[in-house]
């Protein structure tokens, strides 16, 4: 029997609220930038935060691969629009493993830089 594999389209738009950070996949040595989106939906006192997950391509030089020149260019404070697919993924954290759903980006376009002092 087939097995379906479902999956979401979604396009995140919110500031980075974790340092970008990049890794290497060990299985293909590609670049992964992982970092977090608070997005404006919510209250203000619980934003609605979204884990994003930049996947690199093993046939483009790594200076010009997207994830590099996302923790290169962008950090935390930078408002940006995600678009990508929703996967669910698990975590294990102190021996418990739950779901955890990240949005696999297909680009990151900045809107704006950070303000200047923080104020809105």
């Amino acid at each position: 029997m087939s097995e379906k594999k479902t999956m979401a389209r979604a396009e995140i738009q919110g500031r980075i609220t974790t340092e970008p950070k990049l890794t290497r996949r060990t299985t293909d040595h590609v670049a992964v930038c992982r970092f977090k989106v608070a997005t404006e939906a919510g209250p203000a006192s619980s934003p609605v935060v979204k884990e994003i997950w930049v996947l690199g391509d093993p046939r483009i030089r790594p200076s010009e691969d997207l994830p590099v020149k996302v923790h290169s260019k962008l950090g935390i404070g930078c408002l940006v629009c995600v678009p990508g697919v929703e996967h669910q993924t698990m975590r294990k954290v102190r021996g418990v493993r739950f779901p955890v759903t990240v949005l696999k980006a297909e680009d990151v376009k900045l809107r704006e830089w950070p303000q200047a002092g923080g104020g809105a």
